[in-house]
């Protein structure tokens, strides 16, 4: 029987431009697991650690930015990890940064972009990813009124 497990956090790294959201997609190398797939931040959260901690981490470890602010979407992405035979449960976060920061690889990927939207959902593979980036935008986005109830910090 599959087990539930919550060690797990996504991220997704945003800036607004010209009243837009854009959202950062990072490009796995081809030589790593996952190679050649855009994605988003996902990280494991260390004994101890929060998500939020531990979120902020893998973007500067994986992105070299720092959050300006930090927002919880009121998501949690779910999927099945047939390795573990685990159930995965991942809060979703959103960190926003300056409209400007400069990106700086980590040593698993090889490439990244700036996204809108509809960019953004072509290129992620996982329909929970797609989701997320749909629904920060739509909750964050400059058209929504209520994203202060979703920041952290």
């Amino acid at each position: 029987m599959p087990q539930i497990v919550s060690n797990m956090v996504d991220a997704y790294v945003f800036r607004r431009v010209n009243a837009r959201l854009q959202f950062l997609l990072l490009l796995r190398c081809p030589d790593r697991p996952l190679g050649n797939t855009w994605h988003s931040l996902h990280t494991k959260i260390e004994p101890g650690e929060t998500a939020v901690i531990a979120a902020q981490g893998a973007m500067e470890r994986e992105t070299g930015l720092t959050p300006l602010e930090t927002f919880s979407v009121d998501y949690v992405n779910q999927f099945y990890d047939h390795h573990s035979d685990s159930i995965i449960l991942a809060p979703v976060l959103a960190f926003a940064v300056q409209p400007r920061a400069v990106v700086t690889l980590g040593e698993d990927l090889c490439d990244s972009a700036w996204c809108e939207r509809e960019e953004a959902t072509a290129r992620l593979l996982w329909p929970g990813q797609r989701w997320a980036v749909r629904h920060i935008d739509a909750i964050l986005g400059l058209a929504s009124e209520d994203s202060e109830f979703f920041l952290i910090s």
